[in-house]
């Protein structure tokens, strides 16, 4: 199952949540206040970029590229 990231209209919450493909298009309530006020959010994705030494691992795609969290739930962008 995809890992979706949320953002929810009412406090402003961002929370990722693991949902079946089938269920993608419903709006899940908010983990921190239960609004049903949420929105599907682009997330940053984890990859291999080339680089002259052979590789290195990283964010890619992310304006959270530099982030060292395990989880973007407590991001504050």
């Amino acid at each position: 199952m995809p890992i979706y990231e949320y953002e929810c209209g009412s406090c402003g919450t961002v929370f990722d949540l693991m949902v079946n493909r089938s269920k993608a298009k419903q709006k899940p309530p908010c983990a921190s206040c239960g609004s049903k006020r949420t929105q599907r959010i682009m997330s940053g994705f984890f990859g291999r970029r080339a680089s002259n030494d052979g590789g290195e691992s990283g964010s890619v795609g992310s304006a959270c590229a530099g982030c060292t969290a395990s989880s973007c739930a407590g991001c504050t962008k």
